[in-house]
């Protein structure tokens, strides 16, 4: 199972280096960096500096916040400083992050996917002097690139959860870019069939359709820090309110009676009480936790399911501060290539 390492948390630039530098050592096959408390694009070029032979990409960028043809050059950089190690991966962004940070309008959001991942790929792709055309509802270009791209295609993932979206992905994107709580079940029964079905209804090969993953790692020899980490980490996800991602991936798996607890209880700050209705399937499915051996085992049933698994640490109780804090995910890499 490919392995990849979620940046873009830690508090500096810095950090986010050597964290880089440190993870391709220790066996990372990739490295992604989010579009959260940063913007992505320049962080991904500052591990694209740190690393060699890795791939490196955004998982995600938020396409209500940038337009596609900037967002497609942004690639064509990004993949040239690379020397072709780049992969693109788009999203919507938090509904209601978009929609407090910037106004932004996000009904619509499947006709504006659709123009935004075709214009996108197409820049990203763009050879010199080729026009470049698409009339779409929400977006339109006309342009020719002025020198060759360094990739015939950079990849695109396109992040989906619910079924309209993950049916989109597999239409005009490379990949479906899978959120940070996926059961075996959700990527087996629900993700893959409905996106290799949209390829094929297309005309596309279902097996050009990738299935990247990010999941929650919580990593720690003391398993039950490791589980409360992970539990905490998931009611978060409701704060302030309700991610809706993560929210309809709950409901769409069976678990609606603690999302509507979780979306209860921690908007009005009962964390703890939160956290105590937990069901320990939700951990033991829809997370990686346990020891560095238990993840390991969790890693491997996602063999045939998920293309890498993207992996965003969960703090740890009582853990050293700075690079320190990653060294049993370290020692999971390097058990896992």
């Amino acid at each position: 199972m490919r392995l990849g390492l979620a940046l873009g948390f830690e508090d500096s630039l810095e950090m986010i280096v050597d964290l880089a530098g440190r993870g391709e050592a220790a066996g990372f096959d990739s490295m992604y960096v989010v579009e959260a408390g940063r913007s992505a694009s320049v962080p991904a070029a500052a591990v694209i500096g740190a690393t060699t032979d890795c791939r490196v990409g955004t998982y995600v960028v938020n396409a209500y916040a940038r337009e596609p043809w900037l967002t497609g050059m942004v690639a064509r950089d990004l993949d040239e400083l690379s020397g072709g190690r780049f992969v693109l991966g788009v999203g919507t962004g938090n509904k209601h992050f978009n929609e407090w940070y910037m106004g932004a309008d996000m009904s619509g959001p499947i006709a504006k996917m659709r123009d935004f991942v075709t214009i996108v790929r197409a820049v990203a792709a763009g050879k010199r002097g080729e026009a470049v055309r698409h009339n779409g509802s929400n977006h339109s270009i006309r342009w020719r690139a002025s020198f060759e791209p360094t990739s015939s295609s950079i990849p695109v993932y396109l992040s989906a959860s619910g079924p309209n979206m993950v049916k989109l992905a597999g239409e005009v994107s490379d990949g479906v870019g899978v959120g940070i709580m996926s059961s075996v079940e959700f990527l087996r029964d629900i993700v893959r069939p409905n996106a290799q079905a949209a390829a094929e209804a297309v005309g596309r090969s279902a097996d050009e359709i990738a299935f990247p993953m990010a999941a929650m790692v919580s990593v720690n020899e003391d398993v039950d820090k490791a589980r409360d980490a992970v539990k905490k980490s998931i009611c978060e996800l409701f704060h302030p309110v309700p991610h809706p991602y993560y929210d309809s991936q709950l409901r769409q798996l069976g678990f609606t009676e603690f999302a509507d607890q979780a979306a209860e209880l921690v908007p009005k700050g009962e964390l703890r009480e939160a956290m105590a209705l937990v069901p320990d399937e939700v951990v033991d499915t829809m997370t990686i936790t346990g020891s560095v051996s238990d993840c390991l085992d969790r890693l491997a049933d996602y063999e045939g399911f998920a293309d890498e698994v993207i992996a965003f640490r969960i703090a740890q109780p009582g853990e050293p501060k700075g690079i320190a804090a990653f060294e049993d995910l370290f020692t999971l890499a390097a058990a896992n290539s």
